[in-house]
């Protein structure tokens, strides 16, 4: 039997510090977005420490590009093994995108619009666990599961009354920056280990 061909190594480190860009750069939106709805002067702290910590993860995943390019170039078999991988990413970035509009659709009355941030958390962790199966990223599943679980706590709270809807949004916005962040630094230091996955297709 023939064994299933393997992105190169190079490929690997190349979709890791993409990932490290993007989620690090949707961190960013999503702590903004938290802190907007915040008052009083304990954003400006919360920022900066927001700001440094994206700025690293920017730095190590530009790092990590240039290492990628370094190293040898993939064969056929690994261009397909690649080609494959990015196919299964954008469909699976369609149907997120579907889920989203539905999600939004659904929670179109203005009464509802409070959980339109927890389902928007729901179908973005939602759409990290195919990529765990077809990226070989176990940290993903954590990801994924984290802030699903972030939005049904936050989805129940507003129902129930238990703090404000701003605080609430707002609180559920930051940790997901920084379970975006925490994902992203899991993932640098797997590799900087020496344990990036040889995922195959």
């Amino acid at each position: 039997m023939t064994p299933v061909a393997q992105r190169s190594r190079g490929q690997i480190l190349r979709s890791r510090g993409i990932g490290t860009r993007i989620g690090t750069l949707i961190g960013v939106g999503w702590l903004a977005y938290g802190l907007s709805l915040l008052g009083g002067v304990a954003r400006i702290p919360i920022a900066i420490v927001g700001l440094v910590i994206a700025a690293v993860l920017l730095q190590r995943a530009r790092r990590l590009l240039a290492a990628s390019r370094g190293l040898p170039a993939p064969d056929a078999a690994q261009r397909m093994a690649n080609r494959r991988v990015w196919v299964r990413f954008w469909i699976n970035f369609v149907f997120e995108i579907v889920l989203l509009n539905l999600a939004i659709n659904l929670l179109a009355a203005p009464s509802l619009h409070v959980y339109w941030i927890p389902a928007i958390s729901l179908v973005v962790g939602l759409h990290f666990l195919p990529m765990a199966r077809f990226l070989d990223v176990p940290s993903y599943w954590a990801c994924g599961g984290a802030m699903m679980l972030l939005a049904a706590a936050t989805a129940l709270a507003l129902h129930r009354d238990w703090m404000a809807p701003n605080l609430l949004v707002a609180t559920e916005a930051m940790l997901n920056a920084a379970i975006l962040w925490a994902t992203a630094l899991h993932g640098l230091r797997a590799i900087a280990a020496g344990r990036p996955p040889a995922t195959a297709d």
